[in-house]
Formats: structure tokens, sequence, C-alpha cells
């Protein structure tokens, strides 16, 4: 029975960068989570995977079929909110009270209104600005 390597290919990229990054990143002192945000941007479809077309070498380090990752990308994003979550305690939430709820939700109406405005330059109607 042959196992074409590249039926795993996507999953050798995410499980090889993994095992660089956390090492690489606790060195730095640095999460481990922005590690692998920024190695998704890179080798991620929308980032230097659009450049595989025109430099076809680079094809077997980038993931360049968007529906091939898209479990694993799912998997990804509830193990990073189960990080995030382990890493923020009550007790911490707390004490950055003022900036996550005072300046995160000034930082949320003031996006909203923006979007909002440029919704309606760009000729969109008032009902879909507002949805936005």
């Amino acid at each position: 029975m042959s196992v074409e390597i590249t039926a795993f290919k996507e999953t050798l990229i995410v499980l090889t960068t993994a095992g660089v990054v956390i090492p690489l990143f606790k060195r730095l002192r640095v999460s481990p989570v922005l590690g692998f945000i920024l190695v998704g941007v890179l080798v991620g479809p929308f980032g230097l995977g659009l450049s595989a077309a025109f430099a076809p070498w680079l094809e077997p380090i980038l993931i360049t079929d968007r529906e091939a990752i898209e479990p694993i990308a799912e998997i990804g994003v509830a193990l990073l909110m189960f990080m995030i979550g382990l890493e923020l305690s009550f007790e911490r939430l707390m004490t950055m009270r003022r900036m996550v709820f005072g300046l995160g939700g000034a930082q949320v109406a003031i996006s909203a209104l923006l979007i909002g405005f440029a919704a309606l330059a760009f000729g969109a109607s008032r009902e879909t600005a507002i949805v936005l």
C-alpha cells in the first residue's frame, strides 16, 4: 500500500512548525500563541501561500489548499481559545478591567462607527451600515 506524502502535507507543515515555534518562542520568552499566529499568516493560503504560483520551489513548505487546512484550522482556533483561557485568570482580568472593558469597549464602538460611515461612503444603505 503506497501512501503519498502530499496527502499529509498540511498536517506535516503544521506539526513541523509547532516543533520549531514552541521551543523558539519559549526561549525568547514570548507566548507560543503569537508564534502560531505568525506562522499561520506566513505559510497559510492567504500569506506566502499565494506566492507559490510564482515561486514553485516554495510549494513544499507552504499551504496552498484552503479546504485541506480548514479542519486543522478549526481545531487550532478551539485550542487557541483554550490557551488564552488558561493564561487569563480572574484576578488578572480584574486588575486589567479598565483596559479590557473601558478601552476595549471604546475600541469596539469607534470601530463600529468608522465601519458604518465607511459603508455609507461606499454606497451601502443605512440598514446595511448599521448592521456592519
